[in-house]
């Protein structure tokens, strides 16, 4: 008679699932990478940008309303190993620098931070579905600002169908601006991500959280996450 496993023993040890969600900080308003990140620890929040991240942006013709329903705060769930991926690609609008936070999922999820809901519009016929997404707006307004910020599409480009678009390789979470800031403490994260040279500065910020350079093998920094697995009383894999 087969034997089966506890699915919770199953995805400890899967590697493409990670258990945690990572945010990446940028310059923005003047300040650096690395600026922003020292502001994030200190203030202990993470803060939506002022630009409209979510597809219903295309759809919603007043700036007011596009503040209010097209903001969020983003995630990725790209396992740890793989952050620097996000950091090489040529040409992005958005440039992300080796600054952030490593925070566990679970943490968050209870916080409210969800998956992005990917429309496929390889068939170019989801623009139709955003509007009627948008019409949430008038019906139901609660519902619509915590809905629409999640709302993204890949293949053709919703505008321009001559084009393509696809960023599910991000596997990205967001968090609602609609719910105000996200607050956290020590225990929501994992490690923090630094270039190697900054790292004896962001712990004496950061006391009690170890970091490590996602731009090198995670294997240079085994002894640092067996300590934070340890402090989380992890089990899952967690590279």
């Amino acid at each position: 008679m087969k034997a089966y496993r506890n699915i919770k023993e199953i995805l400890y040890f899967r590697g493409d699932i990670s258990p945690f969600l990572i945010h990446l900080t940028k310059p923005n308003k003047g300040r650096t990478a690395e600026c922003n990140l020292e502001k994030i620890i200190r203030e202990r929040k993470l803060i939506a940008g002022e630009s409209s991240i979510s597809d219903a942006r295309l759809e919603i013709h007043n700036k007011d309303r596009e503040k209010q329903y097209c903001r969020a705060i983003s995630f990725t769930e790209t396992p740890l190993n793989e952050i620097h991926c996000l950091l090489d690609i040529a040409g992005r609008s958005c440039d992300l620098e080796p600054y952030g936070l490593v925070f566990l999922k679970e943490k968050l999820r209870i916080k409210g931070v969800a998956p992005v809901f990917y429309l496929n519009n390889e068939g170019n016929n989801k623009l139709s579905v955003i509007k009627a997404l948008c019409r949430l707006i008038e019906i139901e307004p609660e519902s619509a600002k915590q809905i629409l910020p999640l709302i993204s599409s890949f293949g053709k480009k919703l505008l321009d169908p001559t084009k393509t678009i696809n960023f599910l390789w991000e596997r990205e979470w967001r968090y609602p601006s609609v719910e105000g800031d996200l607050q956290f403490n020590e225990s929501d994260v994992f490690v923090g991500i630094c270039p190697d040279g900054k790292i004896n500065h962001f712990e004496r910020l950061f006391s009690g959280v170890q970091f490590v350079d996602c731009q090198r093998n995670m294997k240079w920094y085994a002894s640092k996450l067996v300590v934070a697995r340890q402090q989380h009383d992890m089990k899952f894999s967690v590279i």
